[in-house]
């Protein structure tokens, strides 16, 4: 056990290698097995037309469909060519090119039956590795943060190593988009059955298959996000946003987690007046706060949304009656992948992200983000965006 864990860095930086190996290989090798069962789909439908047009003794028709064949797959124009000859010299005999046919549908339906398991095997592999390979780089920054190796008493140290990290994190994560776009397409047309019909419980794997991969996607956009939020302010797409609209927006979309919890969250009337900034990233601060507040709140409990304008700066509170934040945890929580011991204790979801995120879509709009204990428990998240004049200073 000892030797392990003095190994443990090697054991991560191996077993990464291979998550990411099988992903690409595997991604790769779904991707050519899918479209090789696609080339043989579209060969069928030829073949089948020409099957019509010789059936119904149309010889123009039964020529042009040949060549559209012989176009495509020149073996199998080879091996229908004796019966197409004979069949041209004497169109009223159909038997003998019928049964060459025949023959060449059921071996391409045998290609198919053979080639679409394969498939679905592959990309199921790829999106197991993929998800394995994002495990693993967590599980390597937690050895990391463990061993003392991000120091916070050696700035220049720790500055060099959360680089290094964010770099990687980028890089990983970048690369990971285009296998994991491929996943997504393939598994879309499996479960539209383009590639074949499914049975009920082939369907629900590539269902639960498809969950993961969307999963994954969000995980890697976070850490794109992350990783630029590091880089500098975020770069944002500046509108005039009316308030009342975004938070009902965000408080409706959370209504059926919060349902599903037990959790009453409802909307304070408050919210009036307009704000310049990023719509889509101000969505997504709003989710992540209003998402955390109902995972660390117990059934029964309550979550409040409110907004307005105060002075020269529009506020967002939401307000939770869960279990509070540890005041050892209450400096780290908008640290990169931290996760307070109440989220550890109670298995909560979640990759430590989201309170990063939220906090640099703030600072990106010249904004501050304050954090209090609500009487009686619970947590407080305040969110201050400056309004007028200031707006001019913001990121574009």
């Amino acid at each position: 056990m000892g030797v392990l864990r003095r190994n443990a860095h090697k054991l991560a930086y191996v077993l990464i290698t291979a998550a990411l190996a099988l992903a690409f290989a595997a991604g790769t090798l779904g991707g050519v097995r899918l479209h090789r069962s696609a080339d043989v789909e579209r060969q069928t439908i030829r073949t089948q037309q020409l099957e019509t047009a010789v059936l119904e003794h149309d010889l123009p028709g039964a020529r042009s469909a040949y060549a559209n064949v012989a176009k495509n797959d020149a073996a199998e124009a080879a091996t229908l060519r004796p019966a197409y000859e004979a069949f041209v010299r004497s169109p009223s005999t159909t038997r003998p090119f019928e049964r060459a046919i025949e023959n060449e549908l059921a071996r391409q339906s045998a290609l198919i039956k053979k080639i679409n398991p394969q498939a679905r095997a592959a990309l199921v592999a790829a999106g197991t590795g993929a998800f394995a390979l994002v495990l693993l780089l967590i599980w390597l920054f937690e050895l990391e943060r463990r061993a003392g190796r991000i120091d916070r008493d050696n700035a220049e140290r720790a500055e060099d190593l959360i680089r290094l990290r964010d770099e990687f994190v980028a890089v990983v994560s970048h690369e990971l988009r285009t296998p994991l776009t491929s996943i997504i397409g393939y598994l879309e047309l499996l479960v539209d059955e383009e590639a074949g019909d499914l049975t009920n419980d082939q369907l629900a794997y590539l269902e639960i298959v498809q969950r993961s991969t969307g999963r994954l996607v969000d995980l890697v956009g976070d850490l794109l996000l992350v990783a630029e939020a590091e880089r500098g302010p975020l770069a944002l797409d500046l509108a005039e946003i009316d308030i009342a609209e975004l938070v009902a927006h965000a408080v409706d979309a959370a209504r059926p987690a919060a349902d599903a919890r037990g959790v009453n969250l409802r909307l304070e009337p408050e919210a009036s007046g307009t704000v310049a900034g990023d719509r889509t990233r101000m969505a997504q601060m709003l989710d992540n706060l209003i998402s955390n507040a109902i995972k660390f709140t117990p059934e029964g409990g309550r979550v409040s949304v409110r907004a307005g304008q105060r002075g020269s700066d529009v506020v967002f509170e939401i307000a939770d009656t869960g279990t509070g934040i540890a005041d050892g945890d209450r400096d780290r929580l908008f640290d990169p992948f931290f996760r307070s011991r109440e989220a550890n204790a109670r298995a909560v979801p979640g990759t430590g992200l989201g309170l990063t995120i939220t906090k640099a879509i703030v600072s990106a709009h010249n904004g501050t983000i304050e954090v209090e204990k609500t009487a009686g428990g619970g947590t407080t998240f305040r969110v201050w965006l400056p309004v007028g004049e200031r707006i001019g200073t913001l990121s574009r």
